[in-house]
């Protein structure tokens, strides 16, 4: 009678007689390891024989942390924390750097969370996303030099961080460390850099108000217009208008030339002129926005020309904040 024989179940090597005495079912424990928890595998010269935890490093050598990596694979946080406790953080992750400055981060806490081997660095790196262009760096001195000369030229630090596209606390920064070491005066180039509404807001004389006007207005139908600065009802009749003329103007209604008035709210124009020995009044409200007007304290009267009027016209003032240089 033959004697009964028995294999490994998982190499096929037939068990000695001792095993099978013992109930054994594998012929050493290397097989039944690779039977319970597959075959050995190797990565960055850490053996393992968990298919999860290979994924698990992977994940995290591209930057992900472990709960990230735990989250995509369906792990339990904690299971993946004991990995790198067991195999240690270093030895998964050998090549890590400091994202800013590229210093090692090997034998930091952590590291596995970290991007950055200082909060210094992750500050650093967080104004460099805001501030992508080296020119828009807050230690650049020649730009620090441009927003002091505009600063000092007469604006503002609001208009000028719109302006050079930087934070406004790194511009305010500037003029409080620096704004004190020139006297601010208005250059004209320098002013010429607001929008339009704001140029004709801040101007504090007759002559700048009228270079604004003359800069931007095209040409058109030539004729003398007499810009009564002080505003008046905008249901005024066209004999209380011809009484301001006579009256307080001390200027003759008939010398052929048009006077426009502006109504108190800004949102209606009116104009007198006589033609065929007749006063003829026209008033142009405003559908949206007000008018640009001249204020009384510049001047009584500004004489412009038609097409200076016909394109003051056209302008809208939208309303909003306290202009930046009132």
């Amino acid at each position: 009678m033959s004697e009964r024989t028995q294999q490994c179940l998982h190499c096929g090597e037939e068990l000695t007689k001792q095993q099978m005495w013992r109930g054994q079912k594998y012929c050493k424990r290397e097989c039944f390891f690779n039977a319970q928890w597959g075959e050995p595998m190797q990565i960055d010269g850490i053996t393992t024989r968990s298919r999860a935890f290979i994924e698990v490093a992977k994940l995290c050598q591209t930057g992900m942390t472990q709960a990230e990596a735990a989250r995509l694979l369906g792990l339990c946080p904690q299971t993946v924390s004991d990995w790198f406790l067991q195999y240690g953080t270093d030895t998964i992750l050998q090549n890590r750097v400091c994202a800013h400055c590229g210093k090692s981060l090997n034998g930091m806490k952590y590291r596995s969370n970290r991007k950055y081997c200082s909060e210094s660095c992750a500050d650093k790196a967080g104004y460099l996303r805001k501030h992508p262009k080296p020119a828009l760096m807050r230690f650049d001195p020649e730009l620090r030099a441009r927003a002091l000369e505009m600063y000092w030229g007469g604006l503002e630090g609001s208009f000028i961080a719109r302006h050079l596209k930087v934070s406004a606390g790194t511009v305010h920064s500037w003029i409080h460390d620096f704004g004190y070491l020139r006297r601010r005066r208005r250059e004209p180039e320098i002013i010429a850099l607001l929008p339009l509404d704001e140029r004709f807001t801040g101007a504090r004389s007759v002559k700048e108000w009228k270079r604004i006007l003359e800069a931007n207005a095209p040409d058109g139908e030539p004729g003398t217009v007499v810009l009564v600065c002080d505003a008046v009802p905008g249901n005024a009749s066209v004999n209380y208008l011809v009484s301001i003329i006579f009256d307080s103007l001390r200027c003759d209604p008939d010398d052929g030339r048009i006077y426009a008035f502006c109504s108190h709210r800004k949102e209606q124009i009116l104009t007198v002129c006589r033609t065929n020995n007749t006063y003829r009044l026209t008033k142009t409200p405003k559908s949206t926005g007000t008018y640009f007007w001249p204020e009384p304290k510049i001047a009584q009267l500004i004489i412009i020309q038609k097409n200076e009027l016909d394109y003051l016209l056209t302008l809208r003032k939208k309303r909003g904040k306290t202009p930046y240089l009132s």
